[in-house]
């Protein structure tokens, strides 16, 4: 019970801290929502058949971006279902992941633009479906926190978005095993649409 007190007051802080300094949503010029396909893998070295790679998917909402000026700031709110398909069973991991975005636009017309985008982003382990993890066989091994840096292309035709992005963990998920270090890799293929 005090585990879920502590996550919930954590997820409470950072969307409370993202409402004060989020743009005002006339400002913004971006809110919106993406998802779609995410393949999750995790790079390892010293734990061999741990984790394995699988399909999942990704959704969430984003604000900002300054679509109409060169650079932009955006503000994401995602979940992310991270699954590792074993032999016998298959687990997944669900994240509430805030990534803060430097947008770079390239306008080519008025209904047209591509973008890039370049941050760091904060995963916390929000819920999981835990089957079997070979040398790991408690949820408590996995730390609930991640640091990612994200990095992306995307188009965007009127208000209907396409992007590509790939996520590479920081740190090492998996501190309480000696010797293990575990980082998590995710690429994903969004579709979102822009509401204003």
């Amino acid at each position: 019970m005090n585990r879920l007190v502590r996550s919930m007051a954590v997820i409470a802080v950072l969307l409370g801290s993202i409402f004060l300094v989020a743009p005002n949503p006339a400002d913004a010029q971006g809110v919106g929502v993406k998802g779609g396909y995410l393949y999750s893998s995790f790079n390892l070295e010293g734990a061999p058949n741990v984790l394995d790679s699988s399909n999942s998917w990704m959704a969430g909402l984003f604000f900002g971006g300054n679509r109409l000026g060169r650079v932009g700031l955006m503000i994401e709110i995602n979940v992310l279902a991270k699954r590792d398909e074993g032999d016998m069973e298959s687990t997944t991991i669900y994240y509430l992941q805030v990534p803060w975005l430097l947008k770079i636009n390239a306008r080519s017309s008025r209904n047209v633009s591509g973008y890039g985008i370049i941050g760091p982003a904060i995963d916390l382990r929000v819920g999981d479906d835990f089957g079997n993890l070979g040398d790991i066989d408690n949820i408590d091994a996995i730390e609930r926190t991640d640091v990612s840096l994200v990095v992306g292309v995307g188009v965007e035709l009127t208000r209907f978005i396409i992007e590509a992005r790939g996520t590479w963990g920081l740190r090492n998920i998996v501190q309480s095993a000696e010797g293990v270090d575990v980082k998590s890799r995710t690429f994903a293929i969004l579709f979102g649409l822009r509401f204003n």
